[in-house]
């Protein structure tokens, strides 16, 4: 009976040590978030409407902030290409670096954080 209590209480206090969450596995699947896409017009010259509410993962990859875009979501406007803008729900913009297809029916778009324009 005494060996039996042991047991539980080790496992019982293995549990409490354990994180909360696993860090390879966030590391590979990264943070849902919503952002809006700010894209350019064929021409290159203006910003075209923004696509707003588009649920992506977020993704660090080699120093560099990736984001997911299902296809689904990723079309016209939505469709991170480079140069484009990407807003997240705190406010912070990246601009798009590189965007591609994936073979798991996604857009990644590599981005870096826009830097804040000085005032004169």
């Amino acid at each position: 009976m005494r060996l039996i209590l042991s047991a539980l209480a080790l496992a019982f206090l293995g549990v409490l040590a354990m994180p909360d969450t696993l860090p390879a596995q966030d590391e590979k699947k990264g943070t849902t978030v919503k952002i809006t896409v700010k894209s350019w017009d064929a021409q290159g010259k203006q910003f075209l409407k923004p696509q707003e509410d588009i649920e992506a993962r977020r993704v660090e990859l080699n120093g560099r902030i990736a984001f997911f875009v299902p296809v689904k979501q990723a079309v016209g406007r939505g469709q991170p290409t480079t140069n484009s803008e990407i807003t997240d729900a705190d406010g912070t913009i990246y601009v798009v670096k590189k965007g591609s297809s994936t073979n798991k029916g996604e857009y990644m778009a590599t981005a870096e954080k826009k830097p804040i324009e000085k005032k004169p």
